[in-house]
């Protein structure tokens, strides 16, 4: 059995040497288990070869010993209560040496290990890690100001965040050491963007000090840090809108050069958003009072800010474009805001609130009471927006703000949304699959050539052909849309003539999807399947107003591709369908108007002032007689308005009926019978047309009876 050890296999075969232990750790870190690690006498063996290689003179082969040290420690526990204070002591001194980054990390890596697996044992803190955490903290202080790797620093950082958080008492003298540091980072960089793992590394840092001050001291601390955090998002929005009216009035303006200040504000501004959301998650011992009014005040100065306001002083016109050209970068930070406020769940233990019986409070449930201006604004820069990148920001918070808040009870505001975002959803139906078209049109143009050959999958290598989607954001900003859309729908104070539209669109995007190819629609073929279901989840709800839209629906419900979560309670309907009636006013199934000749006046004028419509209108048909003999007889009856030699045909509309053959044989004996008059006559009534009618009718029924020939020639003659 001891043959067959894997550590035994291991230390003989891929740990024989150094180079092989470089060569085979891949291989031999997959193949570790916990179940390797009970005991047996071959432990030993492997911790002494560990530390062999951990005082190797080549840095490859310590990187080896290291990874191997971090493997055991995690998954044999009794390994690292025995070998920690030998392995603290092997690699704390490599952090203040001149070591390749691999080995730097896998150093800091190891220790943090060491120092927070067992952190729960008091002895093993009394004994390894109080003497110890001071010099790895100190360690790493010094080392993150030497290096310049981002993954290094991000490393260290986080590092520290985690000793912070199991000993905040002994990090109590460095508090100020470490804000050093981490302000150093959220300060900004004026020549190039602060790498995002940076900030959110140093933003979590940031936020974990105000716990080195203990339970009564945290709470200070942590507001302090708020308001800072505040302050700077302030300033830096003050400079870089110098030239824009902020609260009615200008800024101060600045004396820096604009390619240097608009840049850094705009980084810093970043930033403090980042820093206020990492706050707003940090636990403390006693409760904290959150300032909301200010963080929404805030939030709705950043998304409110406009690139073309008018401003009537003096202004460098030059700094003004500048500060233009990053109004949208600054939307999608106060947009980011607004997502962190309403999304994030703080632990009641940190709002004065006194919800002491339930364990966690949305904050989204608190901004309750602004939402109808947070989402009046948000819509208000949805409207103007012009690229689908600036679209995309406003519409995730409009979902982050409606999900998480009770439901708006403004009609206005939720009518005007769903105007907004029809064309956004519309454009699924409303855009045609042109490749085809295209190559018809070539082949019909061009006479002489053979015709194009079609085969099936060709529009998959069609370069030309136009896609919905062009882009990814277009297809972020459609899912977005169907979301906020779905939510909207929902509401109670959504008007009928509106709900009606939205349920034919989503009916219509539902029917037109499965004609449509995933490559027709965007570059990724994975939104065809991601929107398919957003789709067929909408038309299962607003199929379940009544029992019996519900049973109609029950293909839809199969493949459908909801969670078991929300599917029980739609199969539940079907199953039992006597339940409460729902206090929701929803339109039955059988009741939307599915066509035009269906849709009330206010749904016909709503569709066509959105551009809704399905198919160009046909041109309006007169209306034609059906019996043609009646046109034929007053129009052969009337004079003609100018004397003509000979009459040869009238000019009217063609009939729809082909005239009887006797009118066909009277026409022309009409015409000839008709003398040419100087001036023109008058109309014929409507009564002398009838007569006419029936005389012709009552001749025409004696088909045997010969005509009369009038001699016009000698009447004119007589009278000469």
């Amino acid at each position: 059995m001891d043959a067959r050890h894997p550590l035994k296999a291991l230390l003989q075969l891929q740990l024989g040497s150094d180079s092989y232990a470089v060569l085979h750790l891949p291989y031999i870190l997959d193949s570790l288990t916990a179940e390797n690690f009970a005991p047996s006498p071959h432990l030993t063996k492997w911790t002494a070869r560990i530390n062999s290689l951990l005082h190797a003179k080549t840095a490859d082969a310590r990187w080896a010993g290291l990874c191997l040290a971090q493997k055991s420690a995690i998954l044999a526990k009794p390994i690292l209560l025995e070998c920690a204070q030998s392995w603290i002591g092997s690699v704390l001194p490599l952090l203040s040496k001149q070591e390749p980054v691999p080995v730097l990390a896998a150093s800091i890596r190891l220790l943090r290990i060491l120092f927070t697996e067992a952190a729960d044992m008091p002895e093993f803190q009394r004994q390894v890690a109080t003497p110890n955490v001071a010099k790895f903290t100190t360690a790493c202080m010094a080392l993150v100001d030497k290096q310049s790797d981002v993954e290094l620093r991000c490393l260290i950082l986080s590092t520290l965040t985690a000793l912070v958080i199991v000993y905040p008492t002994l990090h109590r003298t460095w508090s100020g050491g470490l804000s050093t540091i981490c302000l150093g980072v959220l300060n900004g960089s004026p020549f190039d963007t602060t790498d995002s793992r940076l900030v959110h590394s140093a933003s979590c840092l940031y936020a974990t000090l105000p716990l080195t001050g203990g339970k009564v001291g945290a709470v200070n601390l942590w507001r302090k840090a708020m308001e800072d955090s505040l302050s700077q998002g302030w300033n830096s929005f003050y400079a870089i809108r110098t030239t824009f009216s902020v609260d009615g009035r200008l800024p101060s303006a600045s004396s820096e050069d604009p390619r240097i200040a608009v840049p850094l504000n705009l980084d810093r501004l970043k930033c403090s958003v980042v820093a206020i959301s990492d706050l707003l998650k940090t636990n403390t011992a006693r409760a904290v009072q959150i300032p909301l009014g200010a963080l929404l005040k805030f939030a709705l100065a950043l998304v409110g800010c406009l690139k073309d306001e008018k401003v009537e002083h003096h202004i460098d016109y030059s700094r003004r474009d500048m500060e233009a050209s990053v109004t949208p970068h600054i939307w999608k930070i106060g947009s980011d805001l607004i997502i962190r406020l309403a999304e994030w769940y703080t632990p009641a233990s940190q709002l004065s609130c006194g919800l002491t019986a339930i364990s966690r409070c949305s904050l989204g449930r608190r901004l309750t009471p602004n939402a109808t201006t947070v989402v009046g604004c948000l819509v208000s820069q949805l409207e103007q927006s012009t690229t689908a990148s600036e679209r995309l920001s406003f519409l995730v918070a409009l979902e982050a703000m409606l999900s998480k808040c009770l439901p708006l009870d403004s009609p206005l505001l939720v009518n005007g949304l769903a105007k907004t975002l029809l064309p956004f959803v519309s454009v699924l139906v409303s855009k045609q699959d042109v490749s085809n078209g295209d190559t018809q049109t070539s082949g019909r143009s061009k006479k002489g050539k053979k015709r194009a050959r079609e085969f099936e999958g060709d529009e998959l290598f069609n370069l030309s052909r136009d896609v919905i989607c062009p882009t990814a954001v277009d297809g972020k900003v459609v899912l977005a849309s169907l979301a906020v859309l779905r939510i909207i729908l929902r509401n109670h104070t959504l008007s009928p003539a509106l709900h009606s539209i939205s349920s034919r669109v989503v009916l219509s995007i539902m029917l037109k999807l499965p004609q449509i190819s995933a490559a027709a629609v965007s570059a990724d073929h994975l939104l065809h399947g991601e929107v398919t279901a957003v789709v067929q989840d909408m038309s299962l709800e607003l199929s379940t107003g009544s029992t019996g839209g519900m049973s109609k629906s029950l293909g839809l419900v199969i493949n459908s591709n909801l969670s078991a979560v929300h599917r029980d309670p739609d199969l539940e309907i079907l199953l039992h369908p006597r339940l409460p009636p729902l206090l929701r006013s929803l339109p039955w199934i059988e009741s939307l108007s599915l066509s035009h000749a269906e849709e009330s006046q206010a749904e016909a004028e709503l569709r066509q002032s959105l551009g809704l419509a399905s198919a160009e209108p046909l041109e309006p048909v007169e209306k034609v007689a059906p019996i043609s003999a009646s046109t034929d007889d007053l129009s052969m009856s009337r004079p003609a308005q100018a004397p003509t030699p000979v009459i040869t045909a009238p000019v009217f509309a063609a009939p729809l009926l082909p005239p009887p053959q006797m009118a066909t044989q009277l026409a022309p004996q009409t015409v000839a019978m008709t003398p040419a008059p100087t001036t023109p006559a008058k109309p014929v009534s409507a009564s002398l047309a009838t007569t006419v009618t029936q005389m012709r009718m009552e001749v025409d029924d004696d088909e045997n009876e010969e005509m009369p020939v009038l001699n016009m020639d000698s009447d004119s003659e007589d009278s000469e």
